[in-house]
């Protein structure tokens, strides 16, 4: 009999009307907010606020408020809707530039309506002065527009636009990239909603378990992000949000996300890879954080409640960013201080915890002793030198027009010369079996050789001591998780065209 329910809950489990949480869950656990929310899609009974709602929305505000927000147009989605960006607040002397996206996922529609609220509180709220006055804000409301207007997470090729953080085959993912880049925040937050039902959590508790988090909060531990980007986002921004949850009783947690290996499930804690958000705009020298909301699935059950979370953590970071200027700016200085180390593999920490989660059948919270690998307690097993620039042979332009949309500035060679690199040798490869995004990842180990070789005037050079170029390392090194060898974005046998340069010249 139970092996009968286990099934129907998991057949429930994998379906969208089994993600909905049930009247008892949403009473008990996550009632709805008595307040007035003045997005578009609050003026009707179903449905999110569509492309052409917000522009009418932004439009309406644009003429009441013509000195305090303005927007253009970044790029255009695969359909061709333009993406706007929205600019709020000091543009000129500021004391901190913070930048938020929303509706990078298109299937999670509290992270655009939260933005949308923001946008319009922050000109209407006179308790909200102190932001615009002091800060210079862009906000990517809906990234992903092709997605939202069919609330699919997919973009239109149907591709997942926060696994594009390298190897850039959307246009969407390059046109953000550049934008954020441009107006390069102090402070980068993508919003996002997740799946509160996994057909994991079948498995747990007598019939099924949910997640009771209200919000989780995803930053890095990739160990090439600086230790101070880090620290000043658990210590300042994260700290500081926690009690102003905890106000209205909405749970919080780091984030955490269940995964398969060996048939057995355990659970990840943090983000490691450049190819999402957190983890891209980390290495870029910012403070970097993505935010989890509970909703996918949900539709329109406890909106006001997540969109509501969603709009009270961008209210808080606007704060602490305006609050702790100069421990945000010392931390990006102390981050552009570069280690002589690089970390090309690591090790997550491995242990047993305990998450109280729902027991969907009783009601209730129950312990779950699972297996954690925490993302932000990871140990290095290879390190390399810091090489003063990576060289790139200039037949390889797809690689430096990748950089390049990364936000680094490339150089050229002025002449021959004979250098003495570091180059890469391949020892073992073997292809993925499972697919990624449409294709089969690379898995390499490669070893150092060092040799002279002529390097003809016009061939590219990365220089190492700028903002941006922990980036570099992430793509360039053979064996890097988001790298450009891992993801095709070259071949295998073409790595012997990228070499280090450790030398104390500058070229």
């Amino acid at each position: 009999m139970r092996s009968v329910l286990i099934l129907i809950l998991f057949l429930f489990f994998t379906t969208s009307y089994i993600s909905q949480d049930s009247k008892k869950i949403t009473k008990s656990f996550f009632p709805d907010f008595d307040i007035e929310i003045p997005s578009p899609a609050f003026k009707k009974n179903k449905g999110f606020t569509n492309y052409k709602e917000m522009m009418s929305f932004l439009d309406s505000l644009v003429k009441d408020y013509p000195n305090d927000i303005s927007y253009r147009f970044i790029g255009s989605s695969q359909k061709g809707k333009k993406i706007p960006m929205v600019y709020i607040g000091n543009q000129t002397n500021y004391l901190a530039k913070v930048c938020y996206m929303g509706g990078l996922h298109g299937n999670e529609p509290a992270s655009s309506e939260g933005m949308l609220f923001l946008i319009h509180n922050l000109l209407k709220e006179d308790s909200l002065r102190h932001l615009k006055e002091n800060l210079s804000i862009a906000i990517i409301p809906m990234a992903n527009i092709d997605g939202y207007e069919k609330q699919d997470r997919y973009a239109a090729n149907g591709q997942d636009l926060n696994r594009d953080q390298t190897k850039f085959s959307n246009p969407e993912s390059i046109y953000i990239k550049r934008a954020v880049n441009e107006f390069s925040p102090d402070l980068m937050v993508d919003f996002h909603e997740y799946k509160p039902y996994r057909v994991d959590f079948v498995n747990f508790g007598e019939f099924g378990v949910t997640q009771q988090y209200d919000a989780m909060f995803l930053y890095s531990g990739n160990l090439n992000v600086s230790k101070s980007i880090r620290k000043v986002t658990e210590d300042y921004f994260i700290t500081q949000v926690k009690p102003k949850l905890d106000y209205y009783d909405l749970k919080h947690h780091n984030y955490i996300s269940s995964k398969h290996k060996n048939n057995s499930i355990y659970f990840n804690l943090g983000s490691v890879s450049s190819r999402s958000s957190a983890t891209s705009y980390a290495l870029s020298n910012c403070v970097s954080i993505l935010m989890e909301i509970r909703g996918v699935g949900l539709k329109r059950t406890s909106f006001n409640r997540r969109v509501f979370t969603t709009y009270l953590l961008a209210n808080s970071y606007l704060n602490t960013a305006l609050k702790n200027y100069n421990e945000l700016k010392l931390a990006i200085k102390q981050a552009n201080q570069f280690p002589e180390d690089i970390i090309i593999k690591y090790k997550k920490q491995k242990s047993g915890y305990t998450l109280n989660m729902i027991d969907v059948y009783e009601n209730k919270l129950i312990p779950i002793n699972v297996t954690l690998h925490n993302g932000l307690e990871c140990s290095p097993v290879i390190k390399r030198k810091r090489p003063n620039y990576y060289i790139i042979e200039s037949e390889l332009s797809i690689v430096t027009d990748k950089l390049a949309i990364l936000g680094l500035d490339i150089d050229t060679l002025n002449y021959d010369e004979v250098l003495e690199v570091e180059s890469y040798k391949i020892i073992s490869s073997k292809k993925s079996p499972v697919l990624f995004q449409g294709f089969h990842e690379n898995i390499i180990k490669s070893e150092i050789i060092l040799e002279n070789k002529l390097f003809k005037k016009g061939t590219f050079i990365v220089p190492m001591n700028q903002k941006r170029s922990n980036l570099a390392v992430e793509t360039l090194e053979p064996e890097m998780l988001s790298g450009f060898l891992r993801f095709n974005v070259i071949k295998p046998e073409s790595i012997n065209k990228i070499h280090r340069y450790l030398q104390n010249k500058q070229l």
